[in-house]
């Protein structure tokens, strides 16, 4: 299925080799791109790649926020740099972009749309969640699921285990948190790519 970036090959082509790059560790192949178009396995690449540099730069951020801050430093961290780097994930490849989505949110500015939640109710009954793509118009989205692991509970456990300080600073700078309650193995969300065709 052949559907987005039609036209300038030497562009679909760019875009191609900025997803083997970010690829480069793995063993999966990119494949060439024909007629001028990407198919709905380049799009899954792309997805996956992307999707991968955003978990691998905010998952390191948060890590290190939480080895020298502990959670009230890594709510701290997360606020100032999830949405920039989300924002950022996709930038250098055109028609691409990047946002973080759950059922559950901490910053409001991540509910997810109609379509989102449909995905991420499906996700949830899966063991484990899978991959999804979907076409809407123009745009398919990539769907990576996020489960959370142990080192997610410091802050998005149970609220009654929290420290007074990390139940403080998650009342100050996020008043409509709703991202707790989560145990191991837990759908905490899913990293949405969106590949638009130009």
């Amino acid at each position: 299925m052949n559907f987005f970036l039609r036209g300038n090959s030497a562009r679909n082509g760019g875009i191609l080799l900025a997803a083997a790059c970010f690829l480069s560790a793995c063993d999966r192949v990119v494949p060439e791109a024909k007629d001028s178009e990407l198919s709905d396995s380049s799009a899954e690449l792309i997805g996956a790649a992307v999707a991968k540099a955003l978990m691998e730069s905010l998952g390191g951020q948060l890590k290190g926020a939480l080895e020298s801050g502990g959670p009230v430093g890594a709510v701290e961290v997360c606020q100032q740099v999830a949405m920039p780097l989300t924002a950022a994930a996709g930038g250098s490849l055109e028609g691409v972009s990047v946002r973080r989505t759950s059922l559950k949110t901490r910053n409001p500015m991540n509910a997810p749309d109609a379509v989102d939640r449909e995905v991420l109710e499906t996700m949830a009954t899966q063991s484990p969640p899978q991959v999804t793509l979907r076409r809407e118009g123009e745009v398919t989205r990539y769907y990576q699921p996020l489960v959370v692991q142990e080192l997610c509970l410091k802050c998005h456990g149970n609220p009654a285990t929290f420290p007074a300080e990390l139940t403080s600073v998650l009342a100050s700078l996020y008043p409509e948190d709703t991202a707790t309650g989560y145990a191991v193995g837990d759908l905490r969300g899913a990293i949405r790519v969106d590949v638009k065709q130009p």
